[in-house]
């Protein structure tokens, strides 16, 4: 939480000082379809992705910084329970490159978590197990639109690479030694206003 602040604090500041020229901030959402892979995700099938939070601030034409809060759900195949359920989400941060191609641009968006967890739900779970690690993410917005302010539209490719190092349940928190890894390839539509 502390870091959400901070970083929020960061984006508000920046933002203030540098009023006297166009702003070049854009908040949006998406929606999106997420594959499973990796050691932990065994037995996960693909499920929904929702970008709750997509921000970015241009420092220029081409470079600026990039903010996200994303989560996907995912179902289990072959398991007895039939609502037995993994949420798995991501707060990242990082640089943000932008190109043009004809009428619309492409970002290039690598992030690094600072918060990567996963939540077993389902009637058969018992003590909120939740797991934690990082992750890294390399995000793709194909985004639609003049670049001014207003709405765009943009097509989201992000590839994000996980491995979950501590495990809790019922109150108690352990490490993982094994190859804990989830990687997810998210594909999905999103949507941004340009302030």
């Amino acid at each position: 939480m502390k870091k959400l602040i901070l970083l929020l604090s960061v984006v508000f500041l920046t933002t203030t000082a540098l009023q006297a020229q166009d702003s070049k901030f854009y908040l949006g959402l998406g929606l999106g379809y997420a594959t499973a892979s990796g050691s932990a995700a065994e037995d996960v099938e693909g499920g929904i992705n929702l970008k709750f939070i997509d921000m970015g601030y241009r420092f220029n034409e081409t470079w600026g910084v990039t903010a996200g809060l994303n989560s996907s759900g995912h179902s289990f195949e072959d398991v007895d329970a039939d609502d037995l359920a993994v949420g798995v989400a991501s707060f990242a941060i990082g640089p943000m490159y932008t190109t043009t191609l004809g009428s619309a641009s492409w970002d290039i968006k690598p992030q690094l978590a600072l918060s990567y967890k996963g939540v077993l739900t389902g009637n058969a779970v018992t003590g909120d197990p939740e797991y934690s690690g990082s992750a890294f993410i390399l995000g793709n917005s194909f985004v639609f639109g003049d670049g001014g302010k207003g709405f765009a539209w943009s097509i989201d490719v992000d590839y994000r690479m996980g491995k979950f190092k501590e495990y809790s349940a019922g109150g108690v928190t352990v490490d993982v030694n094994e190859d804990n890894t989830l990687n997810n390839l998210n594909i999905g539509v999103g949507l941004r206003y340009n302030f």
